[in-house]
């Protein structure tokens, strides 16, 4: 729960295996053992544990949020590898199922003098299982929500095989079937959706030093929701979408020297239909594919004692085709049912390079110097570059203490749909704007941790100023008065806050924790506070084993205060409790229980569902 725990090691905010008391970034490592503990399915289960983010909003779906960052300002990866998806990334946090998940690294804090565009807010990235012995789990779990719907059922696997000692060879795969949950009025809250994913790795070890990945994925989903028209019909809309990722991995490590070379492809087909929900008439459609293909390697190596120095590059290509754009290139149509859509394609190259220097300048100092050059054809050329020290106040016995200090510059390349969106809908016209400027920010960290006895802990000071903000402004009227707008850099903002952790494990097999951070994120212009961003965010945690009995039970807290909503203008409070258990019945078998939202809190504009209830099977070979 906290940031600090000794030996946990990653490589994220680094690009380099580095301990986590070694690094300045405020970073946090969840591994598999949390992820079994919260009988977790998706990427969002877990990210409702983690410090300094927050789960938004958008639609039917949430969204993350870290450190008041946006979703489109946090750099979501797969063992360092992009992914095709939608501008918005607002359907990505359910996409990635956590069957084959080894760990997750949440970087808070900009990132892009190492991964260049949208690390802004943070970088979370999903680093993957690999196979390294004979070994076959899977999980299956029911379960019921108290209001209407949302019954189902979900399951995954993992086999990691082992045919000679040089070659290893892991299949997954997940299967979701999640019914609507529907307001009394017939609106949607949840999706209805059926995902199902398998993905395929495959790590030959050519020599005791270089070893050869190979990665294929492919994953499906179908969903619908519910929602009323202005003219008080129920609409139906339906989303296909498929996605296939392959990957190629080059890696070198004989002990002094490290390096990768990724060569990868990422494709996401999307349609999307809305239809009057009663005669199926259809009343409007779209077709999206987004690809990415890129070229991404690093090399590190100790040119002068006390020196790890990590260069790197990166050639990035991103096309996307569709009905939603209008980008005077390559335009065609499309009818479907009496229904007629334009599209068009864009394309956009990027280029990078990068340097980092890991200095240990004395036993109690690290310090981390880094800067990325980014050009494109599409925007001017972005450098950026980050600055931060370790300083080892106490480092033996029972006490350690850390000082740790950071600045780190960000920005966003505006996207597709910011460049090039061109979309009339019923109740609004939105374009978009191809003469936008990237997003910028310039950040600083502050934090005390440490360790003494059986308690970790942590406080920090963050504080970010961004500007260029890409937003939307309204520059007219239709002829039946809905807004036509248009994406603009109109806004500068400021967000700062600071962060606490406190983890204590005195007693053997019980641990407790309690995390926090105040933020205050205002636009820098009015002085108003940005919405959708709780200005306290409070997680507490109490986790028990019984090791002679085989039971484990983990309890999790998760409090929002003083929310300002989008939807309400008003400032909202709320919180819920989720209850995890599980009995070894052999083994080789576990059994797993659950309550999420224990006390049934509920709110329809704030996807609080109310108190869900499961029952599962975990298996072991």
């Amino acid at each position: 729960m906290g940031d600090v725990a000794l030996e946990t090691i990653s490589v994220t905010a680094t690009r380099t295996p580095t301990a986590l008391e070694r690094q300045p970034s405020a970073t946090q490592v969840i591994d598999r053992s949390q992820i079994e503990r919260l009988d977790a399915q998706r990427l969002t289960d877990v990210l409702k544990i983690a410090q300094g983010v927050t789960l938004q909003k958008r639609g039917t779906r949430d969204t993350v949020s870290i450190r008041g960052f946006t979703n489109e300002q946090t750099l979501i990866l797969i063992d360092g590898r992009r992914l095709a998806s939608e501008p918005s990334q607002k359907f990505e946090l359910d996409r990635i199922t956590l069957a084959n998940v080894e760990r997750i690294e949440i970087v808070r804090g900009p990132a892009s003098a190492l991964y260049g565009a949208d690390a802004l807010g943070g970088v979370i990235n999903v680093i993957t299982r690999r196979p390294e012995s004979n070994e076959v789990d899977w999980q299956v779990r029911c379960g019921r929500h108290e209001m209407d719907g949302g019954d189902g059922c979900d399951g995954g696997f993992h086999v990691s095989l082992m045919p000679l000692d040089t070659l290893g060879l892991s299949f997954s795969g997940t299967l979701i079937d999640q019914p609507a949950i529907d307001l009394d009025s017939g609106v949607t809250q949840i999706d209805a959706e059926r995902l199902q994913d398998m993905a395929f790795q495959a790590d030959w070890r050519i020599t005791p030093s270089l070893t050869l990945g190979v990665m294929l994925k492919y994953l499906a989903t179908d969903s619908y929701f519910d929602a009323l028209s202005g003219s008080g019909k129920f609409n139906r809309t339906d989303e296909e979408d498929e996605r296939t990722d392959t990957a190629l991995t080059l890696g070198y490590d004989d002990g002094d020297r490290a390096g990768e070379l990724q060569l990868y492809y990422s494709r996401l087909d999307k349609d999307r239909e809305m239809r009057l929900r009663d005669s199926r008439k259809l009343q409007e459609f779209d077709e999206i594919r987004v690809e990415k293909s890129a070229l991404d390697g690093h090399f590190t190596f100790s040119p002068l004692e006390g020196h790890r120095l990590t260069v790197g590059g990166e050639y990035r290509r991103e096309d996307f085709r569709g009905t939603t754009i209008d980008t005077g290139k390559s335009a065609y149509w499309v009818m479907r049912d009496g229904k007629t859509a334009t599209g068009s394609e864009a394309d956009i190259d990027y280029y990078a390079a990068f340097v980092q220097d890991q200095w240990q300048v004395s036993p109690r100092l690290d310090l981390v110097l880094g800067g990325r050059f980014d050009a494109s054809d599409t925007f001017d050329d972005q450098p950026t570059g980050k600055l931060g020290a370790v300083y080892r106040l106490f480092d033996a016995g029972p006490t350690q203490l850390r000082l740790k200090a950071q600045f780190a510059q960000g920005y966003r390349a505006p996207t597709v749909r910011d460049l090039y969106l061109n979309v009339t809908k019923s109740k609004f016209t939105r374009f978009g704007n191809p003469d936008l400027d990237p997003e910028h920010s310039n950040s600083f960290d502050l934090a005390l941790e440490g360790r003494r006895g059986a308690i970790d802990g942590r406080i920090g000071f963050f504080h970010s100023e961004v500007r260029d903000l890409i937003a939307e402004e309204t520059i007219g009227r239709r002829a039946d008065r809905k807004p036509i707008r248009r994406y603009a850099n109109i806004d500068e903002a400021r967000l700062q806050g600071l962060e606490a952790s406190l983890d204590w494990r005195g007693i053997p097999d019980l641990g407790l924790g309690l995390d926090y951070m105040y933020l205050d994120a205002r636009d820098e212009t009015t002085d108003a506070r940005l919405e959708d961003r709780p200005r306290h965010r409070i997680l507490a945690r109490f986790d028990y084993d019984y090791r002679p009995w085989g039971l484990q039970l983990t309890l999790n807290g998760n409090y929002n205060l003083d929310e300002l909503s989008s939807l309400s203008g008003e400032e909202e409070s709320y919180g819920t409790w989720d209850l995890h258990f599980s009995k070894t019945l052999n083994g080789e078998l576990d059994l797993k229980l659950g309550v999420e939202n224990l006390l049934d809190e509920r709110d329809d504009d704030l996807l609080l569902t109310g108190r869900y209830l499961y029952v599962g099977l975990n298996g072991y070979f």
